[in-house]
């Protein structure tokens, strides 16, 4: 149990980066549009083309992270419903995966979500070993709780996958 409110904890603050992270892009996407609006309203349009190149790139980045904060409220939501009911077992599997899938994105290794991720994985690694090893691991099966988690995250695993096509495509 311990080792899932921990791994919730660090859902949570992974969340809390991707937010904080899209909100600087954001801003920082504002501030060149002004930018880009000001050089074209002089005419200068080489510079405004680049502005408006580096603005495409802003919104692929924010559009991708974003992706990846859905994929990680999905895991949130599905931790929270495995430490109500108490089913840990098959959840562990699910968010081993899970996690390997967000590691292999090239966002997973940017500085503000790197160290995050690692923390991730190793505790989602630590609760995968103590629900399956019997090391305290705790499981109440109640009817259909297994089911609505997995079907959780089977729709977070669907996201990864097709961000995953999408990414090899380009």
């Amino acid at each position: 149990m311990r080792n899932a409110i921990e791994t919730l904890y660090k859902v949570r603050l992974l969340g809390n980066r991707l937010e904080s992270l899209i909100d600087r892009i954001t801003e920082r996407r504002n501030a060149l549009f002004e930018r880009m609006v000001e050089l074209q309203s002089r005419n200068e349009k080489y510079l405004s083309k680049k502005y408006a190149e580096e603005i495409a790139r802003l919104d692929k980045l924010a559009s991708r992270l974003t992706t990846i904060r859905l994929v990680v409220e999905k895991i949130d939501l599905s931790l929270q419903y495995a430490i109500n009911m108490r089913e840990f077992n098959d959840l562990s599997k699910e968010l081993t995966g899970l996690v390997n899938e967000l590691k292999r994105l090239p966002e997973s290794n940017l500085p503000e979500l790197n160290m995050i991720m690692m923390g991730l994985e190793e505790s989602v690694r630590e609760m995968a070993e103590v629900s399956h090893g019997g090391g305290g691991g705790i499981s109440f099966n109640v009817d259909g709780s297994s089911q609505d988690v997995r079907r959780i995250l089977e729709e977070a695993r669907e996201v990864m996958k097709k961000k995953l096509e999408v990414d090899l495509t380009v």
